[in-house]
């Protein structure tokens, strides 16, 4: 069988999801594919890799503000080439079947974890096997919705492949140049699950993944970045789980193991504002660590704690900025705006709090209830009458949207205004960081060592990163007052 899996965006990193599910179908001995889809080529791109590749599945992996154009999509293939069987997976199957399904363009939902399940129904789809037999899956029979026996989860991820790179196209790896990790560039996952609460993520999270966290041992991860080290001449991570620094026991022993390995690889990672003190810091910057992305979401206590659920303290925040800087860890922080009850004295105070932390990169979003999380089941009646929701693709936590706030549309898009500029000074906090912190300067080193030495396509790269560091310098030095940290 050959088995076409579309990405419903522009391959422009790795899908980590897509990517282990067309692993474990490559390694059962199925022809897989995977592409992306531009919103403006999606027809005529379609037309084109089908009747090249042919493929007998399709599969879509499904976010819920990207439901309307997989719809689109499924209804266009099912239109051309009727014998096509169309499966789609992801959040927005597990957490709305029905609706996934009902119009009948999509043939079968995969719910939760997807690679165990995958395989079985291909070989299902490939034999005589009743669909009911499939655990962890949804179809429509007789107009009714049929739900499987639910699949258990894989209790041990090191029983996984290595999600397979030669599935991307080879400027997916070789194009990338993050800043501040070395080039080329890879993302990896190392954990399934999250143990905290946040109304806007769970239970969603936990229907995916389940309520326990499972994570891979220290030395599959290592096995697996020493391949893509020697495979791919990779030289920076990006760790994309939701929470990499939850178990201290599990950093530790990681960092050991880049340390040991001297793998001399450099690595991105989210963090959590309460697992952050000053020793694992330390050794995650020794074991290669150049970033992390830190979320208080609110500079409101209130709005964090009781709408967000965070459990975050103002001090717990302040004192983890705070450690970061004498470290010499860049940080990321993510603001959410437009809370439900958020005024606009909350939202200044998310304003007052960038810049007392002082971030080197930022980033903020419009607070989205998005289907099967507590958030959504606490506001449906608002969500219903809300314009803002009126659409799928208005479920993307970029798009401006407000909800039991009566905050004024010109204060929020000032405060979006905003944290652009801000986002704008990254110059200036670069050159900041190039200045206070000896150990960032060896960070650029080796960033700037790569590009030249791998010959890396985008040399470009290099060339924003001088300029960064000039026109940034100019900014500091003019400013330096501003940049008072916590």
């Amino acid at each position: 069988m050959r088995i076409l899996l579309i990405y419903l965006a522009p391959l422009d990193n790795e899908p980590m999801g897509l990517m282990c599910i067309g692993t474990s179908l490559k390694e059962a001995g199925y022809l897989v594919k995977i592409i992306g889809i531009e919103k403006h080529e999606s027809e005529r791109k379609l037309l084109k890799e089908i009747s090249d590749f042919k493929p007998d599945i399709v599969g879509i992996s499904i976010i819920t503000s990207l439901s309307d154009k997989a719809q689109h999509i499924a209804n266009f293939i099912k239109n051309n080439f009727s014998k096509i069987t169309i499966i789609a997976g992801g959040p927005h199957p597990t957490i709305l079947p029905y609706e996934t399904l009902k119009n009948g363009n999509i043939d079968i939902g995969v719910i939760g974890e997807g690679e165990l399940t995958a395989v079985d129904l291909v070989e299902t789809l490939s034999s005589s096997r009743p669909l009911e037999k499939v655990r962890g899956i949804a179809f429509i029979k007789n107009g009714n919705l049929v739900l499987t026996e639910k699949r258990e989860y894989i209790e041990n991820l090191d029983d996984l492949p290595f999600a397979d790179r030669e599935l991307m196209p080879k400027d997916v790896i070789y194009g990338r140049a993050g800043y501040p990790v070395a080039n080329p560039v890879a993302f990896l996952m190392t954990v399934r699950g999250c143990p905290y609460q946040c109304s806007f993520c769970q239970p969603t999270l936990g229907n995916l993944f389940g309520k326990k966290v499972r994570r891979r041992s220290p030395e599959s991860v290592i096995a697996e970045i020493i391949e893509l080290k020697k495979k791919y001449g990779i030289n920076g991570l990006w760790i994309n789980d939701d929470t990499f620094m939850f178990n201290r026991d599990w950093v530790e022993k990681f960092c050991d193991l880049m340390i040991e390995k001297k793998l001399n690889m450099l690595w991105y990672s989210n963090g959590r504002i309460n697992c952050v003190d000053k020793d694992i810091l330390i050794k995650m910057r020794d074991a290669g660590c150049v970033g992390l992305v830190l979320t208080p979401e609110s500079g409101s206590a209130r709005i964090r704690n009781e709408i967000l659920n965070k459990n975050l303290s103002d001090e717990e925040i302040l004192k983890a900025y705070r450690i970061c800087h004498e470290v010499g860890i860049p940080m990321q922080a993510n603001i959410m705006l437009a809370s439900p009850t958020e005024t606009e004295k909350d939202m200044d105070l998310s304003i007052t709090l960038i810049k007392k932390l002082q971030p080197h990169f930022m980033s903020y979003s419009y607070t989205t209830a998005l289907p099967g999380t507590y958030l959504y089941s606490k506001y449906a009646k608002e969500i219903s009458a809300s314009p803002y929701y009126s659409h799928s693709e208005n479920y993307d936590i970029g798009k401006f949207k407000k909800m039991g706030t009566n905050i004024p549309d010109s204060k929020l898009r000032a405060a979006q205004n905003l944290f652009n500029a801000y986002s704008s000074n990254s110059f200036s906090n670069r050159a900041r960081h190039f200045f206070q912190y000896p150990y960032f300067r060896k960070i650029l080193y080796k960033r700037w060592k790569t590009l030249i030495f791998n010959r890396h396509p985008n040399f470009k790269h290099l060339i924003f990163d001088f300029a960064a560091i000039i026109l940034g310098s100019v900014i500091y030095f003019k400013n330096r007052e501003i940049y008072k940290t916590v």
